[in-house]
């Protein structure tokens, strides 16, 4: 398809953060053409598919860094009791919760969310998903779900052994089969919407066996490992019990940590720690807002930052919608650290620049500005400045204003795949109705 897109206000979103006035984007197949002056560009590509913006602002599509699309059928789930701590949340809701899953529901528990990112402007997932009762197939599925809506998406299966040692070897073979599908599928298209990692869920649900079997597929395969770090203190408490180890050594022991990994939360980690991630070259993800709903603590962005490491943002399951997540990040390290001024450029660096670098760095795919050759993963939002916008304030009106805004268009790898606030052949009323069906079997599996 080709498309040019003009009459809107465009925020590129390259180092200088630059705003252009009277001038249109050129889309040709999956890729941005050009960018320049509008009337030179509508007599250029007179052929193209015509987008009016009405004034709009146009921007690249979001990133999502960590993500559980299964999380959505916990929605209005009622638990046997309260927990205690983190652990009895993932005893008594979450582990509860993926073994009750079974290979509809791990579709229609995608679906869902992926229709709240294409109308929300999240164009790109980085998911981390478990069904040991439904694991074989399962990327699969999350796969046709996201493809339904053209959405964009970094899958990986969560390997553990909390359910014995047959469902690790499941989650380690559905890793390796998935991996090598979207290798093969981005050898005939580079522009491919599906990769893959490793996916692990903590250190203290895995063997030495276990994480020995993931590292040496990674290595081989050329891929990277997506892990649960210190999201709470049990985490540390249960490793030394089981297996005598700190867990950042332990995980660089074993060959997961490293440029292509994922650590999630990092919350507890320690100075000599931080480091470690830091000289492994090791991505991190922050996610706020599940973070607060646990009650498990604060990760400390700025020494990460400060040590250069790659830190992203993540929902972490409580919705694909990023901009919820940005704004409790600005509010949540100001308000523990009683400083107005935290935080602000750090997070900006994070939802804006960091978290298409780290799907750059594991897909290879050129997404998050709108610069020629750049992936077309396009936003146009019902945004219209009440006060002057610049490179310099733009995080101002993104965190009061963009982030309440509609989103009128998405473009995912050159597609429209939302326009005029609609999704063409997808009935929304009806997904959800056959997922409500879903869910009540999922629930009833649950309460066994």
């Amino acid at each position: 398809m080709n498309i040019l897109i003009h009459n809107a206000l465009i925020f590129t979103n390259d180092e200088a953060n630059t705003i252009l006035r009277d001038h249109a984007v050129a889309i040709e197949g999956s890729r941005i053409r050009e960018t320049g002056p509008a009337a030179a560009l509508r007599r250029k590509y007179a052929g193209h598919q015509i987008i009016d913006g009405g004034g709009r602002l146009l921007m690249p599509g979001l990133v999502n860094a960590h993500m559980h699309f299964y999380g959505t059928f916990a929605r209005g789930l009622a638990l046997p009791g309260t927990p205690r701590n983190f652990h009895e949340i993932l005893q008594m809701l979450w582990w509860k919760l993926d073994r009750a899953l079974d290979g509809e529901a791990v579709y229609y528990s995608a679906l869902l969310p992926a229709l709240t990112a294409v109308r929300r402007g999240v164009t790109a997932i980085i998911d981390h998903h478990a069904s040991p009762n439904a694991t074989e197939g399962s990327l699969d599925r999350i796969e046709a779900a996201l493809a339904q809506l053209g959405l964009r998406g970094l899958l990986c299966y969560e390997i553990s052994d909390r359910d014995g040692a047959g469902a690790a070897q499941a989650g380690l073979r559905e890793n390796e089969r998935y991996i090598e599908k979207c290798r093969a599928a981005k050898q005939q298209d580079p522009d491919h919407l599906y990769d893959a990692m490793i996916g692990l869920h903590a250190s203290f649900t895995l063997e030495d066996r276990t994480l020995e079997a993931a590292a040496e597929i990674a290595r081989r395969l050329e891929r990277g490992c997506h892990i649960h770090v210190l999201e709470d203190a049990v985490d540390r408490t249960l490793t030394r019990e089981r297996y005598r180890a700190e867990i950042v050594e332990r995980l660089q022991r074993f060959g997961i940590l490293g440029g292509r990994s994922i650590a999630a939360h990092g919350i507890y980690l320690s100075e000599a720690e931080m480091d470690m991630i830091a000289e492994s070259s090791t991505i991190v993800v922050h996610n706020p807002q599940s973070n607060m709903n646990n009650a498990v603590g604060r990760a400390d962005i700025f020494a990460l930052l400060r040590r250069g490491v790659l830190l992203g943002l993540g929902t972490d399951g409580m919705s694909a919608d990023l901009w919820p997540d940005a704004r409790c990040a600005a509010l949540l390290h100001k308000h523990d650290l009683q400083n107005s001024g935290a935080g602000w450029a750090e997070i900006q660096q994070m939802v804006l620049k960091n978290n298409p670098a780290i799907y750059r760095r594991l897909t290879g795919q050129q997404l998050g500005q709108i610069k020629q050759d750049y992936l077309a993963d396009l936003i146009l939002i019902d945004y219209f400045p009440p006060t002057p916008i610049s490179g310099e304030n733009i995080w101002g009106h993104f965190l009061f204003g963009i982030a309440d805004a509609p989103v009128d268009t998405s473009i995912i790898n050159g597609n429209i795949v939302m326009q005029g606030r609609q999704i063409k052949g997808v009935d929304e009323a009806e997904i959800a109705a056959r997922a409500q069906e879903v869910a009540a079997e999922v629930w009833k599996r649950f309460a066994q």
